[in-house]
Protein backbone atom coordinates (compact mmCIF):
# COMPACT_ATOMS: atom_id res chain seq x y z
CA UNK A 1 0.00 0.00 0.00
CA UNK A 2 3.05 2.26 0.77
CA UNK A 3 4.61 1.60 -2.78
CA UNK A 4 0.69 2.38 -4.05
CA UNK A 5 0.99 6.04 -2.24
CA UNK A 6 4.35 7.29 -3.39
CA UNK A 7 3.45 6.54 -6.80
CA UNK A 8 -0.37 7.90 -6.92
CA UNK A 9 1.19 11.55 -5.32
CA UNK A 10 3.34 12.30 -7.67
CA UNK A 11 1.00 11.39 -11.01
CA UNK A 12 -1.50 14.27 -8.89
CA UNK A 13 1.10 16.71 -8.47
CA UNK A 14 1.82 16.40 -12.51
CA UNK A 15 -1.73 16.53 -13.47
CA UNK A 16 -1.67 19.68 -10.87
CA UNK A 17 1.28 21.17 -12.61
CA UNK A 18 -0.32 20.70 -16.60
CA UNK A 19 -3.08 22.63 -15.47
CA UNK A 20 -1.56 25.31 -14.12
CA UNK A 21 0.45 25.85 -17.25
CA UNK A 22 -2.52 25.28 -19.25
CA UNK A 23 -4.69 27.61 -17.50
CA UNK A 24 -2.04 30.63 -17.06
CA UNK A 25 -0.89 30.29 -20.96
CA UNK A 26 -5.06 30.89 -21.64
CA UNK A 27 -4.51 33.73 -20.20
CA UNK A 28 -6.59 32.76 -16.75
CA UNK A 29 -4.73 32.59 -13.44
CA UNK A 30 -4.71 29.20 -12.02
CA UNK A 31 -6.48 28.23 -8.78
CA UNK A 32 -3.98 25.78 -8.12
CA UNK A 33 -1.13 28.26 -7.46
CA UNK A 34 -3.22 30.13 -5.05
CA UNK A 35 -1.88 33.67 -6.25
CA UNK A 36 -4.40 36.10 -6.66
CA UNK A 37 -2.01 39.32 -7.96
CA UNK A 38 -1.08 37.27 -11.48
CA UNK A 39 -2.48 39.54 -14.44
CA UNK A 40 -4.27 37.82 -17.42
CA UNK A 41 -2.07 37.54 -20.51
CA UNK A 42 -3.84 38.66 -23.36
CA UNK A 43 -3.15 36.06 -26.84
CA UNK A 44 -2.33 38.07 -30.11
CA UNK A 45 -6.05 36.69 -31.33
CA UNK A 46 -7.72 38.32 -28.79
CA UNK A 47 -6.58 41.65 -29.47
CA UNK A 48 -6.79 43.69 -32.18
CA UNK A 49 -4.46 45.08 -34.68
CA UNK A 50 -2.45 48.53 -35.23
CA UNK A 51 -4.26 49.83 -37.63
CA UNK A 52 -7.61 49.30 -36.22
CA UNK A 53 -6.89 50.62 -32.77
CA UNK A 54 -5.14 53.88 -34.20
CA UNK A 55 -8.61 54.57 -36.39
CA UNK A 56 -10.69 53.64 -33.30
CA UNK A 57 -8.53 56.44 -31.82
CA UNK A 58 -9.20 59.04 -34.77
CA UNK A 59 -12.36 58.19 -34.84
CA UNK A 60 -13.20 58.38 -30.95
CA UNK A 61 -11.29 62.15 -30.64
CA UNK A 62 -13.34 63.40 -33.31
CA UNK A 63 -16.69 62.18 -32.06
CA UNK A 64 -15.03 63.15 -28.20
CA UNK A 65 -13.73 66.67 -29.08
CA UNK A 66 -16.02 69.54 -28.08
CA UNK A 67 -15.71 71.50 -31.05
CA UNK A 68 -15.51 70.74 -34.82
CA UNK A 69 -12.45 73.33 -35.60
CA UNK A 70 -10.45 75.27 -33.51
CA UNK A 71 -8.32 78.61 -34.32
CA UNK A 72 -7.39 79.76 -30.79
CA UNK A 73 -7.05 77.31 -28.39
CA UNK A 74 -5.07 77.25 -24.99
CA UNK A 75 -3.16 73.98 -24.36
CA UNK A 76 -1.74 72.71 -21.46
CA UNK A 77 2.24 71.74 -22.57
CA UNK A 78 1.82 67.80 -21.51
CA UNK A 79 2.09 65.03 -24.25
CA UNK A 80 -1.44 64.56 -24.93
CA UNK A 81 -2.04 68.28 -23.89
CA UNK A 82 -5.20 69.31 -22.13
CA UNK A 83 -7.17 71.69 -24.56
CA UNK A 84 -9.35 74.42 -24.52
CA UNK A 85 -11.06 76.15 -27.45
CA UNK A 86 -11.46 80.13 -26.84
CA UNK A 87 -13.35 80.66 -30.53
CA UNK A 88 -16.63 82.80 -29.68
CA UNK A 89 -19.18 81.05 -32.31
CA UNK A 90 -22.61 81.27 -33.09
CA UNK A 91 -23.86 78.15 -31.89
CA UNK A 92 -21.24 75.02 -30.10
CA UNK A 93 -20.68 72.12 -31.28
CA UNK A 94 -23.33 69.64 -29.76
CA UNK A 95 -20.72 67.47 -28.22
CA UNK A 96 -19.55 70.61 -25.82
CA UNK A 97 -21.13 70.27 -22.49
CA UNK A 98 -20.32 73.78 -20.95
CA UNK A 99 -21.59 76.55 -23.42
CA UNK A 100 -21.44 79.89 -22.17
CA UNK A 101 -22.08 83.52 -23.54
CA UNK A 102 -18.70 85.32 -24.06
CA UNK A 103 -17.52 87.66 -21.52
CA UNK A 104 -16.40 90.34 -23.91
CA UNK A 105 -19.60 89.73 -26.48
CA UNK A 106 -22.73 88.36 -25.23
CA UNK A 107 -24.33 87.54 -28.30
CA UNK A 108 -21.77 84.48 -29.09
CA UNK A 109 -20.73 81.50 -27.31
CA UNK A 110 -17.89 79.65 -25.96
CA UNK A 111 -17.01 76.18 -25.07
CA UNK A 112 -15.81 76.30 -21.88
CA UNK A 113 -15.08 72.36 -22.27
CA UNK A 114 -11.32 70.94 -21.43
CA UNK A 115 -10.67 68.19 -23.97
CA UNK A 116 -7.79 65.45 -23.51
CA UNK A 117 -6.11 65.92 -26.78
CA UNK A 118 -5.00 68.23 -29.81
CA UNK A 119 -7.45 70.88 -30.63
CA UNK A 120 -7.78 69.49 -34.53
CA UNK A 121 -8.20 71.87 -37.35
CA UNK A 122 -8.66 75.31 -37.61
CA UNK A 123 -11.38 76.83 -39.16
CA UNK A 124 -9.95 80.06 -40.51
CA UNK A 125 -8.15 78.20 -43.61
CA UNK A 126 -11.46 76.24 -43.99
CA UNK A 127 -13.75 79.13 -44.29
CA UNK A 128 -11.01 81.52 -46.16
CA UNK A 129 -10.81 78.62 -48.74
CA UNK A 130 -14.46 78.44 -49.38
CA UNK A 131 -15.24 81.84 -49.91
CA UNK A 132 -12.05 82.85 -52.30
CA UNK A 133 -13.79 79.82 -54.65
CA UNK A 134 -16.90 81.40 -54.24
CA UNK A 135 -15.21 85.10 -54.79
CA UNK A 136 -13.91 83.90 -57.96
CA UNK A 137 -16.71 81.98 -59.14
CA UNK A 138 -18.93 84.52 -59.03
CA UNK A 139 -16.96 87.37 -60.23
CA UNK A 140 -15.27 85.26 -63.28
CA UNK A 141 -16.34 86.55 -66.41
CA UNK A 142 -17.69 83.11 -67.79
CA UNK A 143 -18.68 80.10 -65.56
CA UNK A 144 -16.08 77.59 -67.43
CA UNK A 145 -13.73 77.94 -70.49
CA UNK A 146 -12.04 75.76 -73.06
CA UNK A 147 -9.89 78.13 -74.72
CA UNK A 148 -7.65 80.55 -72.50
CA UNK A 149 -5.61 83.49 -73.29
CA UNK A 150 -3.44 84.13 -70.41
CA UNK A 151 -0.36 85.80 -69.43
CA UNK A 152 2.94 84.77 -67.82
CA UNK A 153 2.30 86.60 -64.60
CA UNK A 154 1.33 85.09 -61.39
CA UNK A 155 -1.86 84.93 -61.11
CA UNK A 156 -2.13 85.90 -64.52
CA UNK A 157 -4.58 87.85 -66.81
CA UNK A 158 -6.78 86.13 -68.48
CA UNK A 159 -9.47 85.85 -71.55
CA UNK A 160 -11.74 83.30 -72.52
CA UNK A 161 -11.97 82.81 -76.41
CA UNK A 162 -14.66 80.34 -76.58
CA UNK A 163 -17.58 81.26 -79.06
CA UNK A 164 -20.73 80.57 -77.42
CA UNK A 165 -24.08 81.47 -77.95
CA UNK A 166 -25.06 83.52 -74.93
CA UNK A 167 -21.77 85.05 -72.54
CA UNK A 168 -22.59 84.39 -68.70
CA UNK A 169 -24.11 87.06 -67.13
CA UNK A 170 -20.53 88.22 -65.24
CA UNK A 171 -19.39 89.54 -68.65
CA UNK A 172 -19.59 93.09 -68.90
CA UNK A 173 -17.92 93.21 -72.95
CA UNK A 174 -19.85 90.54 -75.31
CA UNK A 175 -19.35 91.12 -78.18
CA UNK A 176 -20.12 89.03 -81.63
CA UNK A 177 -17.31 86.56 -82.76
CA UNK A 178 -15.32 88.00 -85.57
CA UNK A 179 -15.52 84.43 -87.47
CA UNK A 180 -19.39 83.62 -86.83
CA UNK A 181 -21.67 86.41 -85.99
CA UNK A 182 -24.03 83.76 -84.43
CA UNK A 183 -22.06 83.64 -81.73
CA UNK A 184 -20.78 85.14 -79.06
CA UNK A 185 -16.77 86.19 -77.44
CA UNK A 186 -16.39 87.27 -73.95
CA UNK A 187 -13.84 90.13 -74.35
CA UNK A 188 -13.49 90.82 -70.46
CA UNK A 189 -9.96 90.16 -68.99
CA UNK A 190 -9.82 88.71 -65.51
CA UNK A 191 -6.83 88.63 -62.87
CA UNK A 192 -6.36 85.31 -62.10
CA UNK A 193 -6.66 81.76 -63.15
CA UNK A 194 -9.40 80.54 -66.12
CA UNK A 195 -11.10 78.09 -63.68
CA UNK A 196 -12.74 75.10 -65.35
CA UNK A 197 -12.91 73.84 -68.78
CA UNK A 198 -16.43 73.31 -70.97
CA UNK A 199 -15.26 70.16 -72.31
CA UNK A 200 -17.27 68.16 -70.29
CA UNK A 201 -20.18 69.78 -69.08
CA UNK A 202 -20.82 72.54 -71.99
CA UNK A 203 -20.79 75.97 -71.77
Amino acid sequence: MKTMKRCIVPSILLMLSLEAVLLVAAGRPSTATGADDVGTILLPSEGKGDAGVVAAAKKGEEEERPWKCCDFALCTRSFPPLCRCMDKVEQCAATCESCEPATSDSSHRVCNDWYHGFPGPMCTEAVATAKKKKAEEEERPWKCCDLALCTRSFPPMCRCMDKVEQCAANCKSCEPATSDSSRRVCNDWYHGFPGAKCTAGGN
